[in-house]
Order: structure tokens, then C-alpha cells, then sequence
């Protein structure tokens, strides 16, 4: 099984063009890992994006396993994609994660056997705005005590907050918008790195 990166991850959603791709792998240098997560451009170019990715970093895919045997390291199984245990069972060679927002989703994927958790959202967050609310940093820091490694995730736009996090015990900081921002995101990275 692939290693499960810590540090920052990078998170490209919903890119439109493999323009964007070079965008996203120029500006999300820094992160120690990547994730793609629902493209919007053809079955031929995910391939194609998933192929020049997996070349810089480690790679994983969001809810897309059959994608992610095709260069990445694993996969993070969501509400919309197949279960872990499946996925788990139907390509042992990757690294299986799921993206949870309560105890019982925490529940159902360490007892599918998952690699890692991604969790949140920590703190609000755009995306999640209309129907989930921050969770915080005490109840991330009892899903890390579950002894799983924990990817915290939502609403991270400062050094302080990666220190925050790693302060909880974190194996690594999913962020979206700050992987649009190459400076900023040298600054998660570091303050990740050195706390």
C-alpha cells in the first residue's frame, strides 16, 4: 500500500481544462500531496490530468478508484462513490481513505478498514456553508484520538491554523481555496513543517 502523505494536501476541484491542471500543479507546488476531485472535462483528459499530476506528487482521486489505479496513490471514498470496503477489496494497491463529517461516517469507515480519514469541515467554509457547520477543533482532536491517521480539512486560510491543527495530532491539512494562492500556500506548508 502507498504511504499516506503528511503535510499539506492540495485539493483541485472542479477544473474545467488541463490548462488548469498546469495552473493548479504551478501554484500547489509546495503541497506535499494532491488530490483531484470531481474534473469536468472528458474521460480522456481525467486521464491525462491524472497521468501529469501523478508525475510531481503524490496523487489521490476523490470517489473516482477506478481513476486512481491509473497513476495515483489511493483514493478517498466519499457519500457518492463506492464504499471502502469495496473499494479496498477491488484494488488492494491503493491507499484507501474516506472523507467523514460525524461519528457514525467514522464509524462505517474504520470499520471498513480505511487507511486514513479526511475530516471536517474545522472550521467554516464556503463549500460547506449550506449544510454543514464547522466542527472544530475539540472534536477533531477525539477523531485523532481513534488512532487512525486524520487529514483535517475546511476552512484553513492561515499559518496559525495548520499550527492549530498539528497541535491536535493531524497527519496532514486538506485545503482547496489556499491552493489557489502559491505564496500562501508556502506558508501552510512551512508553518506545517515546522510546528
Amino acid at each position: 500500500m502507498p504511504k499516506i502523505p503528511a503535510g499539506i494536501w492540495a485539493i483541485a476541484s472542479h477544473l474545467k481544462t488541463l490548462a488548469e491542471v498546469d495552473q493548479f500543479v504551478t501554484s500547489a507546488s509546495a503541497a506535499d500531496c494532491w488530490c483531484l476531485r470531481r474534473p469536468r472535462f472528458s474521460t480522456q483528459d481525467t486521464l491525462l490530468a491524472i497521468q501529469k499530476m501523478s508525475l510531481h506528487k503524490p496523487l489521490f482521486t476523490h470517489a473516482m478508484a477506478d481513476w486512481a489505479e491509473l497513476g495515483a496513490s489511493g483514493v478517498i471514498c466519499g457519500a457518492h462513490s463506492l464504499p471502502p470496503a469495496t473499494v479496498k477489496k477491488i484494488y488492494p494497491q491503493l491507499a484507501v481513505g474516506a472523507s467523514v463529517h460525524n461519528d457514525q461516517e467514522i464509524d462505517a469507515a474504520l470499520d471498513a478498514g480505511v487507511d486514513f480519514l479526511v475530516y471536517g469541515p474545522i472550521w467554516n467554509t464556503p463549500s460547506k456553508q449550506d449544510f454543514l457547520s464547522a466542527r472544530g477543533l475539540k472534536q477533531l482532536e477525539a477523531v485523532v484520538k481513534r488512532s487512525v491517521k486524520v487529514i483535517a480539512i475546511g476552512g484553513v486560510q492561515t499559518a496559525d491554523q495548520v499550527k492549530q491543527l498539528k497541535q491536535c495530532g493531524v497527519h496532514g491539512v486538506a485545503v482547496l481555496r489556499a491552493a489557489q494562492d502559491a505564496q500562501l500556500l508556502r506558508e501552510l506548508s512551512q508553518a506545517f513543517n515546522c510546528s
